[in-house]
């Protein structure tokens, strides 16, 4: 008796071991997730390579697509590179001649200004929301229920602090939609 309830405890515990072995190897082997395959720190990442946005495809993506694009202002050029992967929008990268962060979406086009405090911080800011951040500090923020992570690589304002909304400014970053 006590043989048989042995095999049958060897047997329940390897059985219970190669479910837990499973389930773990489900939860990693679930494909790359978008979080994974691209990361944003001082510039933005895919398998841990760095993109480049000249380029007009990123390495090691075939069916990632780079978009440029350019809009003439009053206030000067704005350039920005719009990144595709399999048709769906993941990261902006902009170099804009006013104080406006706008991620340009298929269906709409979200914003925020920019204005440097006193302390060198940054404030991001629109009428629904207000963040602070650094240059070069990655932030994280939510538009429509949407996550994205915003660096900020440069920021110089040209026109006073009083001049009306938007401004005249240097500001580069890049945005990536998080999922």
């Amino acid at each position: 008796m006590s043989y048989r309830f042995i095999k049958a405890a060897l047997l329940q515990g390897a059985i219970i071991c190669f479910i837990a072995s499973c389930s773990q190897n489900a939860t990693h082997n679930t494909g790359k997730s978008h979080d994974s395959e691209w990361l944003l720190t001082d510039a933005l990442y895919y398998n841990n390579k760095p993109v480049n946005w000249q380029q007009r495809r990123v390495n090691g993506c075939s069916t990632c697509l780079i978009q440029k694009d350019s809009v003439l202002q009053p206030e000067g050029i704005t350039r920005f590179n719009t990144l595709y992967k399999e048709g769906e929008w993941i990261a902006v990268q902009e170099q804009s001649s006013l104080n406006v962060i706008r991620l340009k979406l298929p269906l709409h086009t979200p914003y925020l200004y920019v204005e440097q405090l006193a302390n060198g911080e940054l404030k991001l800011f629109n009428q629904q929301h207000t963040y602070k951040t650094k240059i070069g500090e990655v932030i994280n923020i939510t538009f429509e229920k949407q996550l994205f992570s915003i660096v900020i690589t440069t920021f110089i304002l040209q026109d006073e602090k009083n001049a009306p909304l938007p401004r005249r400014a240097k500001l580069n970053y890049t945005a990536l939609k998080l999922k």
